[in-house]
């Protein structure tokens, strides 16, 4: 047998490898389709609670109001003792108009008949309310009272919020 000359291989090369597998290109565009379906389907159900979650809501109050007490405990409602220069009846109306309803309680004879000698405070209304988005939410309620002593702010109310 002749030697093989410089450069030339000695055997020809045949191309043994596997047959690839070819898929149409309309099975890959409809096959990333669905999973860009099904990506979007869990992100619109993880999202709004991790909203929810990241940044909470708050119950509404009043501008204006300063804070007199914070209660947190480890289990119930979370509460804030407010004070304020708005009337009893404004802030049961900041309240209906932050989706809430309220009951009003009975004016004192002593309020509207000055000849009566002053009671003291009263209570004015309880408003309760939600507000909610994604599933999460919160619900709120204030106990309005007013009529108290100090002159700069004579109402007072209690917000407890449920988480």
């Amino acid at each position: 047998m002749p030697a093989p000359e410089p450069g030339v291989d000695a055997a020809p090369v045949r191309d043994v490898s596997k047959p690839r597998l070819h898929v149409p290109l309309w099975a890959a565009l409809l096959a990333m389709a669905a999973t860009l379906l099904a990506a979007g389907l869990i992100l619109w159900r993880v999202a709004g609670p991790l909203y929810g979650l990241l940044f909470p809501f708050d119950a509404p109050v009043p501008s204006g109001a300063s804070a007199v007490q914070h209660d947190k405990p480890e289990r119930g409602a979370e509460s804030w003792l407010y004070r304020t220069v708005l009337s009893g009846s404004e802030v049961a109306a900041f309240y209906e108009g932050q989706g809430g309803s309220c009951r009003y309680a009975p004016v004192p004879g002593y309020v509207t008949d000055r000849s009566l000698p002053w009671g003291g405070p009263y209570a004015v209304a309880t408003c309760t309310g939600k507000k909610q988005a994604a599933g999460l939410g919160v619900s709120w309620e204030v106990y309005i009272h007013t009529g108290y002593p100090d002159e700069t702010n004579p109402t007072v109310f209690r917000l407890y919020v449920y988480r």
